[in-house]
């Protein structure tokens, strides 16, 4: 089951709200909360489906936000993260009680945070709030720390966007991204399945201001100091052969059960490079008996 809310562009004078596609059943007894990498176009949650499976078999309501959709003008990612943690805590009253006596309940603290690419950047940002400390997390290629070569690579794919289109810069952003047994895809990042073809039209220069603004975002992130004190369970998942986010760009705490997993023959996606096997790691992730 698939329920898209409206999309909205949020304004300095409105509350937020952020797009946001729902897998599973509305009454499922757990809640995960998904973010989404940087997509020029958002894709209702479908980068996410091959792998929620295993949440979905657990009992598990997933919520798939566009992490792009609470952007405001002059943000960085500590506005973005800031912006994204008041969003949620919004939510995390305690189950079965409610501010007022005519309004549903809202939903408890999510048990599992998930994010990819830039979404697991915010993710990690958001650890030092104490709602989020009862949660597993799960986190796709999300950058921890941001150094040089990153910096340098998503600049330049994000001048290309400005100066030359969206079509050029999802070829730059291909090449980086992509596992090395796959395929070049000529899809815009967003706007549609991997194989879609992409055809200009009158919303690409707004995708360009999403896709540009998404990944200078990333610039000279740093969240180590959050991840290595979040005392929760914790699961970096990254592709061996990324040519993007690598291993140096991953941080975990000293604890136990802060892990990281290489997907091998698998690039910047590995959720969509080797599907089954991060299937198979999150589904041991979610069952882990943790000390």
């Amino acid at each position: 089951m698939t329920r898209s809310a409206p999309r909205a562009e949020p304004t300095h004078d409105a509350a937020p709200v952020a797009a946001r596609a729902v897998l599973g059943r509305p009454d499922a007894p757990r809640h995960a909360v998904v973010l989404a990498p940087v997509l020029a176009r958002w894709d209702d949650g479908a980068f996410f489906r091959p792998v929620a499976g295993p949440l979905l078999d657990s009992g598990h309501r997933v919520t798939v936000h566009d992490t792009l959709s609470l952007l405001r003008d002059g943000d960085d990612l500590t506005s973005l993260v800031r912006r994204w943690a008041r969003y949620l805590a919004r939510r995390e009253q305690p189950r079965g009680t409610t501010s007022d006596a005519h309004r549903p309940a809202r939903q408890g603290p999510p048990d599992v945070l998930v994010g990819n690419a830039l979404g697991g950047a915010v993710v990690q940002g958001m650890l030092t709030e104490p709602w989020t400390h009862r949660a597993k997390v799960l986190l796709l290629s999300g950058p921890t720390v941001a150094d040089r070569a990153l910096n340098t690579a998503l600049e330049r794919i994000a001048a290309t966007a400005e100066a030359e289109g969206l079509p050029a810069a999802t070829r730059l952003l291909e090449e980086v991204v992509r596992g090395p047994e796959g395929p070049a895809r000529t899809a815009d990042p967003g706007s549609g399945p991997p194989d879609a073809t992409f055809r200009p039209d009158g919303s690409e220069p707004a995708a360009v201001r999403r896709l540009a603004a998404g990944l200078r975002l990333l610039r000279d992130a740093d969240a180590r100091h959050a991840v290595r004190d979040f005392p929760g369970p914790l699961l970096h998942v990254y592709g061996a052969q990324s040519r993007l986010v690598r291993r140096t760009h991953l941080a975990t705490g000293p604890l136990p059960h802060h892990r990281l997993v290489a997907v091998a023959r698998a690039g910047m996606r590995p959720h969509a490079d080797r599907p089954d096997l991060v299937r198979h790691t999150l589904t041991r992730f979610l069952g882990a008996e943790l000390t």
